[in-house]
């Protein structure tokens, strides 16, 4: 896993994107320090203790707008970040600029990449590095609940109690078990539409001071029900 954030890192030469800088092998001890630029304005902070929205709609613009920028560059990389939310939004020292960071559960996809770029864009830059070939981990549920689109979490579509089928289904059709009889789900493919599904509950956040979808026992299963249906 770490190994996959920091090949991802390595590819990433953007403004609005943190950089990665160094990286720091320390076998004795088994640990990996991994070395960031230093963004001084912190997180984005969008609602007070009474959950009421702080900033104002001209900053949600500029927000807004440097996080488009970033995920223009992270898609055309063929990166999914998969994990889009106020908090992984930090101001530079000034708060003159946004940038995007942890990219612990970010995917790289070849195929979105070349899709992206076209065939002759890409064949200097063929990634060597077994580790983000895989496309296994995209499959898997990741990420902020409350930020998942539809199609990360379809087997809520269900109104049954629960689920049948795992979060790590990774066929297109997922089976559900409906009073006795087996119903068909079509589940969408995860692509890097699920970063937009995700900027768009980001921004109702900044706009709103709250999160749009919302469970009165913060259940995650009542959540992905809301979200989904």
């Amino acid at each position: 896993k770490i190994r996959k954030e920091i090949a991802i890192m390595k590819k990433c030469r953007h403004g609005h994107i943190v950089r990665l800088l160094e990286v720091i092998d320390d076998k004795l001890n088994e640990r990996i320090y991994m070395v960031m630029e230093y963004l001084g304005g912190g997180e984005i902070k969008w609602r007070n203790e009474q959950n009421q929205p702080i900033l104002q709609v001209d900053q949600c613009r500029r927000i807004c707008r440097d996080v488009i920028l970033g995920l223009e560059y992270l898609h055309y990389q063929g990166i999914i970040h998969r994990d889009i939310k106020p908090a992984n939004l930090l101001w530079t020292a000034d708060r003159q600029m946004v940038k995007i960071t942890d990219f612990g559960v970010s995917h790289f996809s070849y195929a979105q990449r070349l899709a992206a770029a076209g065939r002759g864009q890409v064949a200097s830059d063929d990634p060597n590095d077994p580790i983000l070939l895989d496309d296994s981990d995209l499959s898997k549920r990741a990420g902020t609940p409350p930020f998942l689109a539809p199609e990360v979490i379809a087997e809520y579509t269900s109104t049954e109690s629960s689920p049948i089928i795992s979060a790590s289904a990774t066929t297109s059709t997922l089976h559900l078990n409906k009073s006795g009889s087996h119903a068909v789900l079509h589940r969408q493919p995860i692509t890097k539409a699920i970063d937009v599904w995700a900027l768009g509950v980001t921004l109702y956040c900044l706009l709103f001071g709250h999160i749009p979808f919302q469970a009165p026992d913060s259940s995650e299963y009542v959540l992905y029900n809301v979200i989904c249906n």
